[in-house]
C-alpha cells in the first residue's frame, strides 16, 4: 500500500452494515486504512456504514472492484409502515432495493496524521 504522504484522495463509502463486514475484511486485507461511522437509513431504516479510506489515486480501481464484488444490489418485498384499515387483512408489501454502495471520491489538498 501507498505511504501515508501519498494520500491524494478521500473515499466516503456507504454500505449496508452486512456487507460491511465482508468489504472492511478485503479492504484491510490489501492494506487499505478505514475509519468507519455507523448511521441508518433507507426505507427501512436499516443499518448502514459509512467508510472513510485514504489513498493515492492509483489505489482508487483496486478499492471500487472491492466495493462492488462486496455490495451488490439485491431486491426483496416488505411490510411498509402505513396504517390500513380494520378490515385489511393482508399488510401492504412493496418491492425495495437493498445493498449496493454510494460512494463519493475527493480530492485531498492535505493531508496530515499528528
Amino acid at each position: 500500500m501507498t505511504p501515508q504522504h501519498d494520500i491524494d484522495r478521500l473515499v466516503l463509502a456507504t454500505v449496508r452494515g452486512s456487507q460491511a463486514g465482508v468489504l472492511t475484511d478485503q479492504l484491510t486485507q490489501e492494506g487499505f486504512q478505514i475509519t468507519q461511522v455507523s448511521s441508518s437509513g433507507g426505507i427501512v431504516q436499516e443499518a448502514t456504514i459509512t467508510l472513510l479510506i485514504g489513498l493515492h489515486h492509483a489505489h482508487l480501481e483496486r478499492l471500487l472492484h472491492h466495493v462492488r464484488e462486496c455490495c451488490q444490489k439485491k431486491r426483496r418485498f416488505v411490510a411498509t409502515q402505513v396504517e390500513a384499515p380494520m378490515t385489511e387483512i393482508q399488510p401492504m408489501v412493496i418491492e425495495a432495493e437493498f445493498g449496493g454502495a454510494t460512494v463519493y471520491v475527493l480530492e485531498v489538498e492535505r493531508f496530515e496524521q499528528l
